[in-house]
């Protein structure tokens, strides 16, 4: 413990003296071989090998276990009888109501109607306050209280959700500059972050397969991460864990910076504490925010992009870091290796980090079309090509061209309006009269024909080549999220221009899924039985062993454990003895 304390000791004091040097670290970047290492399964080491939901759970017990006992050493974490619950507050925005743990209303409080004063709180007994109670910072930090203090919003917004849950998921990077602290070796949250992006940017949890006539992924539990109820575990168990110093662990939680980690660990007792920025973590944090928030639909009060970075705006939030997109190469690469293979694309898009690298260019080009972001404009040059293409009915039949011509009845002479088939004397009635009434300005009272095609809405037209990756990922189901492809379909449909025969092979790839089976059922199972009268056929005619083909892998029993497999050992040849009943002319004598 004496030898615990000064390690603390001399952590602190170097945390001092290194505040000053460390306010000079390069700003958040994101380089290549970064994005490969932070996308990639995450190792094992003393961690789990996170795949689905329930390893990062497992990892979220073991990483409090070691929190609690490193915190043991220095601080009591016994549990007393009827020990009150953290501070809570309740957060009023517009009609809604949230209650949320005190100490995350840290980065809100300049949002509130009322800052934390010692008058909103509520007044607790001496006991109370020597366990913590009483005042704004036992409220904020876990403290004992009589009652949930009420805040109330200034604006009002219909995604404070979604910024509650920013805030939250940067409060876990704050965590991990603490953990970082205590024992970066054993107490570091990384694992736990790298492993939620790794599942939350999947559609399905993968399994173990060893059949060719099956996918490889899990399709019912596993997949769908619910990042509130992973917070929600973390500082339930946390608070558990850690009895009556849970308050004294915030505010030694608060005290951390969220942008360096110092790491410190008894067993580089050599080696001096270091500042580690932890920039790529939170391009990690955020990038799993921006998942999960495109993956809701967008046809909700709340699902619009653009409108949540005006509220975080307004919240006086940091905008959210994501990586480039780069021209989304990954997921080109990967499209293009599913249509045209080659013996190299083969390669590259067979192994796991090519299909995650493409599920990240997925959700950053989603954002970066709805936000409309200049890179995945095209030239002028291909926007008029693509026009001209579509104009010409080359883009979808002779149908397109002619839909966009006025007809000869549209307009009639004299810029007024034809007769209406309800009055044949070609008199309007009084309702219809004022419709061509200054219905805009400039017509100095003379309205435009109301059979006139209103002018249509110039979209945008989209990359070529992303556009292309855009069709070819609606088309992988068991690859993409669903919420994902929903959203860019929806986004390619309304907001920007495609030929009708690029519409339709967008709408296509809605119903038709390249990950799936191909073939029916019954023509699966016909070729597999088909494959096991060959080989029963096959061993029958050669004395060729090839039960090991009729059956699936096992693991193979001790005594066989470093020998060759069994179908490749030489059978030995059965060879004919001379029998009594044979005869010297080789016929059957009896």
């Amino acid at each position: 413990r004496r030898r615990r304390t000064l390690a603390l000791a001399n952590a602190m004091q170097f945390r001092s003296e290194a505040h000053m040097s460390a306010t000079s670290l390069s700003p958040k970047k994101m380089t290549g071989g970064s994005r490969r290492k932070n996308i990639k399964e995450p190792d094992e080491g003393p961690f789990f090998k996170i795949r689905s939901v329930i390893d990062i759970t497992m990892q979220i017990r073991r990483h409090v276990t070691m929190v609690s006992n490193v915190w043991s050493w220095t601080a009591a974490t016994t549990t007393p009888f009827r020990m009150s619950l953290p501070g809570l507050m309740r957060v009023v925005c517009g009609s809604e109501t949230f209650t949320v743990p005190g100490f995350l209303l840290e980065e809100l409080e300049g949002a509130t109607d009322r800052p934390f004063v010692p008058s909103l709180c509520a007044e607790s007994s001496p006991r109370e306050r020597s366990q913590g109670g009483g005042g704004p910072l036992g409220i904020a930090l876990g403290g004992p209280t009589r009652q949930v203090t009420e805040v109330r919003v200034r604006c009002p917004t219909p995604y404070f959700s979604h910024v509650l849950l920013l805030v939250k998921m940067r409060w876990l990077l704050r965590l991990h500059s603490a953990c970082c602290e205590l024992d970066y070796r054993v107490c570091s949250m990384k694992n736990i972050m790298l492993g939620m992006q790794y599942v939350i940017l999947q559609q399905h949890a993968e399994h173990e397969c060893d059949s060719v006539f099956s996918t490889n992924v899990s399709e019912s539990a596993g997949s769908f991460v619910n990042l509130d109820s992973i917070f929600d575990d973390i500082v339930d168990q946390l608070q558990k864990a850690l009895g009556i110093s849970w308050r004294a662990f915030l505010q030694f939680v608060s005290s951390c910076d969220s942008s360096k980690a110092m790491h410190v660990s008894l067993m580089d007792s050599i080696n001096s504490p270091k500042i580690v920025p932890t920039d790529d973590l939170a391009v990690v944090i955020d990038t799993i925010f921006l998942t999960n928030f495109l993956r809701q639909p967008r046809s909700g009060p709340a699902g619009k992009l653009q409108e949540f970075i005006v509220a975080c705006r307004e919240f006086g939030l940091a905008p959210l870091e994501v990586p480039p997109l780069r021209g989304a190469r990954d997921l080109v690469a990967f499209s293009t290796a599913k249509i045209k293979p080659t013996l190299t694309s083969n390669r590259k898009a067979g192994r796991k980090q090519a299909e995650k690298l493409a599920q990240l260019d997925a959700v950053l080009l989603t954002a970066a079309l709805e936000l409309g972001s200049p890179e995945v404009l095209a030239t002028p040059l291909e926007a008029s090509e693509a026009r001209a293409l579509a104009a010409s009915g080359f883009g979808g039949g002779p149908e397109a061209a002619a839909a966009g011509t006025p007809k000869r009845g549209d307009l009639s002479r004299g810029g007024r309006r034809p007769p209406s088939p309800a009055s044949p004397s070609g008199r309007a009635d009084a309702s219809m009269a004022g419709a061509d009434i200054n219905c805009g300005e400039g017509a100095a009272g003379f309205g435009r024909p109301s059979a006139a095609r209103p002018i249509p809405k110039i979209l945008p037209v989209p990359a070529p080549a992303l556009l292309e990756a855009a069709i070819d990922c609606n088309h992988h189901h068991h690859t993409f999220p669903d919420g994902i492809r929903e959203r860019l379909y929806k986004i390619l449909t309304e907001e920007y221009f495609m030929t009708p025969s690029q519409m339709q092979r967008l709408m296509v790839g809605t119903t038709q899924n390249h990950d799936g089976k191909r073939l029916s059922e019954a023509v699966l199972l016909h070729v597999v039985e088909k494959e096991k009268t060959r080989l029963r056929q096959y061993q029958a005619d050669f004395y060729v062993d090839t039960s090991h083909c009729l059956v699936p892998p096992l693991v193979q029993c001790p005594s066989e454990q470093g020998k060759a497999a069994k179908y490749w050992r030489q059978l030995p040849h059965r060879q004919s003895e001379p029998s009594l009943l044979r005869g010297t002319r080789g016929r059957w004598d009896f």
